[in-house]
């Protein structure tokens, strides 16, 4: 039977990609919103579109720190667990996780 740490390990670099992946889809997001409000200003909207589009861009904005905050926390796990599991340095696996930590060390630094 395959060893439980592989598993342990496969789970928790899914999570860290996806949730690199989730915090820089935000990051996107706040860009592509801003420029839409540029464009309703540039076009001159009115108030409502202006102040709804703003609201638009803030909820966009606060999810960024709590993406940020739960990467952190599955980053500093998975980065534990290959300190400790040392001995599956040779698989696939743990250099795919080790691979995946590097990414999201430059989403975190963003």
């Amino acid at each position: 039977m395959a060893d439980p740490r592989i598993r342990q390990l496969v789970i928790k670099t899914g999570v860290v990609k996806r949730l690199s992946k989730e915090k820089t889809t935000y990051e996107k997001e706040v860009n592509v919103e801003r420029t839409r409000l540029e464009k309703f200003r540039n076009d001159g909207a009115d108030d409502h579109v202006l102040r709804k589009q703003q609201e638009v861009i803030e909820e966009c904005e606060m999810m960024i720190p709590d993406s940020k905050r739960r990467l952190q926390k599955e980053f500093d796990l998975l980065q534990k667990f290959l300190d400790d599991e040392v001995d599956l340095k040779e698989t696939e696996t743990y250099t795919k996780a080790a691979e995946i930590l590097t990414e999201a060390k430059g989403v975190l630094a963003v």
